[in-house]
């Protein structure tokens, strides 16, 4: 059977190939003029025509030259041309297209020459991204904002790179905005969303990507026929946020024949689109609790030393069931909560994936290594020698009353935990992120997971002045010293950060680091005072801290005193509050869609009003100032 390519190393590092100038081996254009046209592949499927037509439009926009878009056999001869996809100049440099897999992509010069060519489906279209990046010095910063340098001239060096994204699935969960942004910085996953012309995604099939137990069994169509498709608790039979008894027979005989239907009506769809029919399904459990505990499932957890061993035994069954008839098709599933651990005996199918999501195990404050995570690291160890697939549903949104959107310096983390993943053995990512407008430094932190999803092995350091620079311009380096500020406070008061907490858990937000943090963005915005563009975004990136200053707002932070210039001025709460309103406003008016506009404005007013009411009421002196000392 077929399985998933397993990527091997994680994306070269192109940057450092670039050679210095008088050594250029192509001129790409000159004065605004150029030599070249982009040679596409006479064979082009959809997303190599995209690569050519992406390619065409940012080196216009970057040369002011014009590159035409033309047949490889429309160039003659020797011409010097930019080639795009398998063409008979790539083979010609001895890079075989069917050799390479089908994110692996390869940019090589020679002589008047470039070719940028990778595996299908989106091995070229990667190529003329890491090519724009890496090269010509495109940014992708949001799915709303986008950086292209000026340069009139543009030479190139003697180029011979290559590479792939180091896991075969990665997908980034609560992005708004236009999903080309996904392929431009290599997401694959399901919430891509990407048609044919961008090389499509690892979609899943009906009926949803999680939580299918009920969809595939809806107690309303057979609990009244059929109880004993249910859950058993205390002696009964039970639909009420249940799960299923997946010991008995007659389900899985249901199971299969829904799970057919919906794998019949994907490619019946996908013929209708013309797209690639998805392979991946789901069949997990209900995202809550109680779990049958008949005689036969809970003789099978006690034998196999939890809840996992009823879950992959049926899994086991139904994936064998359809392998005959569907060699393509995985079925996912999932390792959560009651079925975190792995089974003592059992193990999964070569057509079955497993999404390892730690939840309420884990210290989201701390690395995978650290010993707070002892347990989670022990539930990846134990599922990579049950699986040929194992993934990871990752978090780096926080739960729990007034605790999530809040300052919080996990970026080390998620760079530590992506090796670590790469390094044992996983193949997938799943990241679900925060708020869509309230998150911490949203727009930083959701470039730099995209980037090191591709490729862990990135610096982090180099990835955050990178974003900073390019995003913050003239502020880059004081929202640096904040990031710095904010990263030794928690080390100095290390934080325990799990599942479902409260605010006074964030043990490093002191009143200290709160004013020497507001007087750092007062900074920044004076450094960007006459740009609007840079203003609005150091204004969201202030967001998470202007709703800490609310929210942890106490005597010592009430109390007045004399300004310094260390410190900043004194802060009117009332005005944090304001400027909390206007920046969310403004950016639910910019990504949230109109339908959805009302809904998010009216939660952000709530919060605000509750927080100032708080605030305000706070004695003795002037409740209404925030300074240092």
């Amino acid at each position: 059977m077929r399985r998933f390519p397993l990527s091997s190393v994680a994306s070269i590092a192109v940057a450092c190939c670039l050679v210095a100038e008088p050594a250029a081996a192509l001129t790409v254009a000159a004065e605004g003029s150029t030599p070249l046209r982009l040679a596409l592949s006479s064979s082009a499927i959809p997303s190599e025509r995209t690569a050519a037509e992406e390619l065409s439009s940012y080196l216009e926009r970057v040369t002011a030259a014009s590159f035409p878009i033309v047949s490889e056999s429309r160039v003659e001869g020797g011409n010097p041309a930019i080639w795009i996809g398998p063409t008979a100049m790539s083979r010609r440099l001895g890079i075989d297209e069917k050799r390479l897999g089908p994110e692996e992509w390869r940019i090589r010069t020679d002589g008047e020459h470039l070719v940028l060519v990778g595996g299908r489906p989106r091995g070229t279209l990667y190529a003329v991204y890491r090519f724009l990046e890496d090269f010509v010095g495109v940014r992708w910063w949001t799915p709303f904002e986008e950086t292209v340098p000026r340069r009139l001239d543009l030479s190139l060096g003697e180029i011979d790179v290559g590479g792939q994204p180091a896991f075969v699935y990665r997908d980034i969960h609560g992005v708004r905005g236009p999903h080309v942004f996904h392929a431009r910085n290599r997401a694959n996953g399901h919430y891509s969303f990407l048609s044919t012309a961008y090389g499509g995604n690892e979609g899943y099939g009906p009926p949803y990507h999680v939580h299918t137990f009920f969809q595939y069994v809806p107690p309303d169509e057979h609990f009244e026929s059929h109880p004993e498709f249910y859950s058993e608790i205390e002696g009964v039979r039970s639909a009420e946020r249940s799960q299923l008894c997946l010991t008995n027979d007659a389900l899985l005989d249901v199971v299969e024949a829904q799970l057919r239907r919906h794998i019949e009506a994907s490619r019946r769809e996908a013929e209708r689109e013309h797209a690639v029919p998805p392979r991946l399904f789901d069949f997990s459990h209900n995202d809550w609790g109680r779990p049958c505990t008949c005689t036969p499932c809970t003789e099978l957890v006690e034998r196999e030393g939890g809840q996992a061993g009823p879950h992959v035994r049926f899994i086991n069954r139904l994936a064998g069931r359809i392998a005959e008839d569907y060699p393509d098709v995985y079925l996912d599933t999932l390792a959560y909560t009651h079925t975190f651990r792995p089974p003592r005996g059992l193990h999964l199918a070569p057509n079955v994936v497993l999404r390892l999501a730690a939840l309420q195990y884990r210290d989201y404050a701390k690395p995978v290594t650290h010993p707070a995570n002892r347990e989670y690291r022990e539930a990846i160890d134990g599922w990579r020698e049950k699986t040929d697939h194992l993934r990871i549903w990752d978090y780096t949104v926080t739960f729990g009353r007034r605790a999530n959107n809040l300052p919080f310096p996990n970026l080390p983390v998620v760079a530590a935990d992506f090796r670590y993943y790469l390094d044992h053995g996983v193949e997938g990512l799943f990241v679900q992120h925060d708020h869509p407008i309230l998150s911490d430094m949203r727009d930083l932190k959701l470039w730099i997971v995209f980037k090191l999803a591709e490729d862990p092995t990135r610096d982090l350091e180099e990835l955050v002045r990178d974003f900073t620079d390019g995003f913050y311009g003239p502020a880059a380096e004081t929202i640096r010293e904040y990031l710095t500020l904010l990263e030794r406070a928690a080390e100095r008061k290390p934080a325990s950060l799990r599942f479902y907490m409260d605010y006074e858990q964030y043990r490093y937000l002191k009143p200290q680091l709160i004013r020497r943090s507001q007087a750092l963005f007062d900074l920044a915005e004076r450094q960007v005072e006459n740009d609007a563009v840079l203003l609005r975004r150091l204004r969201h990136a202030r967001l998470s801290l202007d709703r800490a200053t609310l929210l942890r707002w106490d005597r010592e932070l009430a109390r007045t005193g004399r300004s310094s210039e260390k410190h900043g001025r004194a802060i009117d709460p009332s005005v944090v509050a304001e400027r909390y309103r206007e920046t969310a406003f403004e950016q639910i008016r910019l990504r949230i869609h109109p339908s959805r506009r009302d809904h998010h404005q009216k939660r952000v007013k709530r919060e605000i009003e509750k927080l100032l009411r708080r605030t305000l009421e706070i004695p003795p002196g002037n409740p209404t100032l925030l300074e240092g000392p």
